[in-house]
C-alpha cells in the first residue's frame, strides 16, 4: 500500500510497516497498548516486559496467515499501527470451512484517538483483507475497552461471540 500525502484534513499517512525503520516505534506502541490494557485487566504483564516478543510473534502470525502490519505516521513519527491477518482458519468444528480475516492489534497514541486515524487504519486493513479474498473480518476486544468497542461498532462490526470468565481462586 502506498501512502497518501498527509494534510490537516486527512491526518497521518497510513503505510506498510518497514522493519528497518519502524520496529522500535511499533515495539513502543505495543508496550503502550499492553499498558493501557493492563488498566482494564491488571493480570496482564507490563508492556515493556513483553513488547519485543509480542512484535516478533505478531510478525510470525503475519507470515503464517497472510498478514500485514500498517503504521500511521505523523511528521515522520509512528503514532499508531494495525496488524491484520487475511487468512485465519476457523478454530471450531461447527464453523464454516472458509477462513476469515482478523484484526490482530490496533493501537493509537492517546493524542491520535478520536481523530479518524483508527478508522483509516481499519479501512486500510479491510481493503487488504478484501483484496486477498476475505469475506469476513473479525476482531477481539477486552470487554472493558469502551473506546475500542465504540470504534469497531461505528465501523460496522457487531457482537458475534461473547466470552465470559470466572476466577477460580
Amino acid at each position: 500500500m502506498s501512502s497518501a500525502s498527509a494534510s490537516p484534513s486527512t491526518g497521518p499517512d497510513i503505510r506498510d510497516y518497514a522493519p528497518t525503520t519502524d520496529r522500535a516505534a511499533v515495539i513502543a506502541c505495543v508496550a503502550g497498548l499492553q499498558d493501557y490494557e493492563r488498566t482494564l485487566d491488571p493480570e496482564l504483564p507490563p508492556g515493556e516486559r513483553v513488547a519485543r516478543r509480542y512484535v516478533d510473534a505478531m510478525l510470525h502470525r503475519c507470515r503464517a496467515y497472510e498478514g500485514r502490519v500498517m503504521v500511521a505516521v505523523d511528521h515522520s513519527e509512528v503514532v499508531g499501527f494495525l496488524c491484520v491477518l487475511a487468512r485465519v482458519p476457523e478454530q471450531q468444528v461447527d464453523d464454516t470451512a472458509r477462513p476469515h480475516a482478523m484484526v490482530g492489534e490496533l493501537y493509537l497514541a492517546p493524542e491520535q484517538r478520536s481523530q479518524g486515524t483508527g478508522r483509516r487504519l481499519l479501512e486500510a486493513g479491510e481493503a487488504f483483507a478484501r483484496a486477498r479474498g476475505a469475506q469476513r473480518l473479525r476482531v477481539q476486544v477486552l470487554a472493558g475497552n469502551g473506546i475500542a468497542r465504540s470504534l469497531y461498532t461505528s465501523a460496522g462490526f457487531h457482537e458475534r461471540l461473547i466470552e465470559l470468565e470466572k476466577r477460580l481462586e
